[in-house]
C-alpha cells in the first residue's frame, strides 16, 4: 500500500501547494483537526491574515510537495514563530505573503521568489520591447508586462508538471 505524501510530514515542514497560477506555502503543524488530520498554519489572501487550517482545508486535493528550501530551526521554534503571528499578520500580495511568511517563520528570509520572478519578468519584457520597438504603444507595453509577468512566475516554480 502506498504511503499518501501527508503521512510522510513532520512538524516544522515547509511545504508547497500548486494553486494552478501560483504556489502556496505552508508550515505543518504538530496539531490534528478535529477529523485527525494534519494542519497547515499559512498565510492566506483570503482570510488576510494567518490561520492554522485543517491540511484538506488549505490543499484541496492540489499536487503538494516539500518546498526546496528547509529550515535548520527545530520544528518547535519555526511553530512558536508561526503561531505568534496567527490574526496579526497584515497580508500583502507584494510583500507579506505566504511565501514570505513560511520563510520567516523558518528562519529563512522573508521574500518571495514568485514575486521576484513576475517582477524581472515584467522588467525584462518591457525592456525588450522598447529595444525592438522604437516607440511601442501602451497597450504593447501591457500585454508583454503580462507575458513577462507570467513568464517570470512559471520560472519560479517548485512544483513541476511532471512532479
Amino acid at each position: 500500500m502506498k504511503m499518501k505524501f501527508e503521512d510522510t510530514l513532520r512538524p516544522g515542514d515547509l511545504i508547497v501547494t500548486s494553486m494552478r497560477s501560483y504556489e502556496h506555502y505552508s508550515i505543518v503543524s504538530d496539531r490534528r483537526c478535529p477529523l485527525g488530520k494534519l494542519m497547515l498554519i499559512s498565510a492566506r489572501a483570503e482570510t488576510r491574515t494567518v490561520g492554522e487550517e485543517c491540511y484538506d482545508d488549505v490543499v484541496r486535493g492540489r499536487r503538494t510537495g516539500l518546498a526546496r528550501s528547509q529550515s535548520e530551526l527545530p520544528a518547535y521554534v519555526i511553530l512558536e514563530n508561526a503561531r505568534s503571528q496567527i490574526g496579526k499578520w497584515r497580508y500583502n500580495y507584494l510583500i507579506r505573503n505566504c511565501e514570505a511568511f513560511a520563510n520567516w517563520a523558518c528562519g529563512l528570509k522573508p521574500t518571495s521568489r514568485q514575486v521576484g520572478g513576475v517582477v524581472s519578468g515584467i522588467v525584462i519584457s518591457l525592456g525588450a520591447t522598447k529595444l525592438i520597438a522604437k516607440n511601442p504603444s501602451l497597450s504593447a507595453c501591457l500585454a508583454m508586462a503580462c507575458v513577462g509577468g507570467l513568464i517570470g512566475l512559471t520560472a519560479t516554480q517548485e512544483l513541476k508538471a511532471s512532479d
